[in-house]
C-alpha cells in the first residue's frame, strides 16, 4: 500500500498596497514582500486595477482622495467574507493583521511641511487621509512603523494603541547592495564618464520637491567653490526648475539628470556621497542601500534611516536647508577618507532577511 504525505496547506496571506506600478521605493518593497513572503504562506498582492478571484479592486481614476476612499471601500468589501486569511496592509483604510506604516503619520507629515490650517481644510486629501488613517490603526492586531521616528509620532498622535506597536526596520538585500574595491569603483566612473578627480554626489529618489534636490543642488554649489563636484540625480520628476536652478547658480555643467534606473547599486557604489535632504521620509530605503554599498550618506533629521547613521557613515542635518551649511560643506569634503569597509558594515543587521523573520513572527501569531 502506497502512502501519499500531503504537503500542509498554506494559509492565505493578502498584501495590500494600493499604487504599485512603477519603480518607487514603495512598490519595490510589496514586490519584495511577496517574494519572501510566499515560502510561508499563499500570497497574493491586492491593489488598485488588480483581478483577483474574480473581483476587480477600484482607485485608479478620480482624484487622489477619491481614489483612496474607492480602494479602501473595494478592498474591505473584498475582505468581508474572509474570515481566516490574514492580511497584511500597506495601505491606510485597510485593517489588517499587520499595518505596516511605511508613509508615516498624516497629520506630522503635514506639521514637518507646516501647512496651514487653511491648506489643510481646502484640500479633501488632508480630512481623508486621517480618517483612513486612524481606522486602519484602531482595527489592525500590530501597528508596525519602520522607524522610531515615526514610532513616536504615532504614539503621540493615537496614544491609546501604544501596546499594539512594534519597530520593524526596512532591510536591503546583500545580494544587490554591497561594496566594491577602489579597482572597480574606478572602472565604473570610467564607464560611465565620470571625472576621476571630482566629487560625485548622488540625489535617488521620486517626489523631488519633498526629498529635497534643491538643496541638493544647494550643496554642490557650495562644495564646487573650494573643489571639482558634481551632481547625479537619478528619479522620476518635472526637471525644468531645477534647471534653472542650476543655471541661476552657475553649475548647469555639473548636474546630470539621468533619469529612472533598474539597477541603482552601481551609482551607490560609485558615488562618493549619497544626499537626500528630505523634509520627511519615515525610511529612506535609498539611504539604506547607499549605506549598504558602502557609500557615506548626508540627508536629514526628518528621516527615519538617520537611525542607521553615526559620525564614520554619515551625516543628520538638522533641517534640509542646513544641507548645504558650512558644517556640511567641510564634511562633504573629507567623506572620501571614509573607510567604506566599515560603512557597509555597520548596517549589516538590516537585511531584507532580518526584516523578513521578524514580520513572520507577529504573521504567524496570527494563526
Amino acid at each position: 500500500m502506497i502512502h501519499i504525505h500531503c504537503m500542509p496547506k498554506k494559509k492565505k496571506l493578502y498584501i495590500v498596497r494600493k499604487e504599485f506600478d512603477g519603480l518607487g521605493g514603495a512598490e519595490n518593497v510589496a514586490k519584495h514582500y511577496v517574494e519572501y513572503f510566499s515560502e510561508n504562506f499563499n500570497t497574493q498582492l491586492v491593489y488598485a486595477g488588480a483581478d483577483l478571484e474574480s473581483y476587480r479592486f477600484t482607485g485608479r481614476a478620480g482624484p487622489g482622495w477619491w481614489k483612496s476612499l474607492s480602494f479602501s471601500s473595494s478592498v474591505n468589501r473584498f475582505f468581508y467574507p474572509k474570515k481566516n486569511s490574514i492580511t497584511f496592509s500597506m495601505t491606510r483604510g485597510i485593517a489588517g493583521h499587520v499595518f505596516r506604516m511605511g508613509d508615516g503619520v498624516h497629520n506630522c507629515w503635514l506639521s514637518r511641511n507646516n501647512s496651514t490650517f487653511l491648506k489643510r481644510i481646502l484640500n479633501p486629501n488632508h480630512i481623508v487621509t486621517p480618517k483612513l488613517e486612524k481606522y486602519s490603526i484602531e482595527n489592525s492586531t500590530w501597528i508596525v512603523p519602520n522607524s522610531k521616528m515615526v514610532s513616536k509620532e504615532i504614539a503621540s498622535e493615537y496614544p491609546q494603541s501604544l501596546d499594539k506597536i512594534k519597530v520593524i526596520h526596512n532591510g536591503f538585500s546583500p545580494d544587490s547592495f554591497f561594496p566594491v574595491n577602489e579597482k572597480r569603483r574606478l572602472a565604473l566612473k570610467e564607464e560611465f564618464g565620470a571625472d576621476a578627480n571630482a566629487l560625485h554626489l548622488l540625489f535617488c529618489a521620486n517626489g523631488w520637491k519633498r526629498k529635497g534636490l534643491a538643496h541638493a543642488i544647494s550643496l554642490v554649489s557650495r562644495i564646487n567653490q573650494e573643489s571639482k563636484c558634481c551632481l547625479w540625480v537619478i528619479g522620476r520628476g518635472d526637471q525644468k526648475p531645477y534647471s534653472k536652478l542650476c543655471d541661476a547658480l552657475g553649475i548647469a555643467k555639473k548636474v546630470f539628470f539621468r533619469g529612472s534606473q533598474r539597477e541603482v547599486s552601481k551609482w551607490y557604489q560609485m558615488a562618493d556621497i549619497f544626499v537626500l535632504p528630505t523634509s520627511y521620509d519615515p525610511f529612506s530605503n535609498s539611504c539604506l542601500e547607499a549605506l549598504a554599498c558602502g557609500c557615506p550618506v548626508i540627508t536629514t533629521s526628518s528621516n527615519g534611516a538617520g537611525e542607521c547613521i553615526n559620525s564614520r557613515n554619515g551625516l543628520v542635518a538638522n533641517s534640509p536647508e542646513a544641507v548645504f551649511t558650512d558644517p556640511s560643506v567641510q564634511w562633504a569634503l573629507t567623506a572620501k577618507n571614509l573607510d567604506r569597509t566599515y560603512i557597509s558594515e555597520s548596517v549589516s543587521e538590516f537585511t531584507i532577511q532580518n526584516e523578513i523573520k521578524v514580520y513572520l513572527e507577529l504573521l504567524k501569531s496570527n494563526d
